[in-house]
């Protein structure tokens, strides 16, 4: 069996947890706790140098890093039937989100989370210039690419997730089709298993 380190806060951790059970791939799960080194031991670094979550230990003891590129290894396990024309969108929102959501929500978050300081407004404007392109998109879109579910969007919401940490700078409910696509990304789920990845994040939130 594989095994899936992650923290609760890290976006792309929830993103291949829910993917996991969206798919009924059998994995354990380990919580790291970056305040006793988890990530930084032997074994870890072995798996991910780079000592991130999240990080799949694979069955042969080799590791996987980076989010996105954990999400298209499970889904190859899956055998998607994607057209390739499908499998390039999802690949360019992927390295979408990579670029810039990923980039443009970390400066308008961390600053507070881990700095005591707040962002400058220019990183303000481009995450909102990230999240107006793509409320557009998702104007006559149920999903990111073909109308369909996919690992795009369950990377992409994850990280819209995290961006309300700053709800005060940045309000998703001024997007009415990326709240309508978050809730469409949740009714992919049953509830027990949104809620078992999601309640710990929010309560994460929380105590921030």
């Amino acid at each position: 069996m594989s095994t899936l380190y992650y923290i609760n806060g890290c976006p792309g951790a929830r993103a291949v947890r829910l993917y996991c059970r969206k798919i009924n791939q059998d994995i354990k799960e380990v919580l790291v706790d970056f305040k006793k080194g988890d990530h930084m031991t032997k074994k870890f670094l072995k798996l991910n140098p780079m000592h991130t979550v999240p990080t799949l230990e694979l069955k042969n003891g080799k590791g996987i890093y980076e989010s996105r590129l954990i999400l298209k290894h499970l889904a190859g396990l899956y055998k998607s039937k994607t057209k390739s024309t499908g499998k390039m969108e999802i690949d360019h929102w992927l390295f979408w989100d990579l670029g810039f959501l990923n980039t443009n929500v970390g400066k308008v978050i961390y600053p507070r989370l881990f700095m005591n300081s707040e962002p400058v407004q220019k990183d303000i404007d481009r995450l909102v210039e990230k999240l107006e392109h793509l409320n557009k998109h998702l104007e006559n879109n149920t999903f990111l690419v073909d109308n369909e579910f996919s690992i795009a969007d369950l990377s992409s919401a994850m990280l819209v997730h995290n961006s309300q940490i700053r709800k005060d700078l940045v309000d998703i409910t001024s997007y009415p089709n990326i709240t309508k696509w978050l809730e469409n990304v949740e009714k992919e789920f049953t509830p027990e298993q949104w809620n078992e990845v999601m309640d710990p994040f929010k309560k994460w939130v929380n105590e921030l």
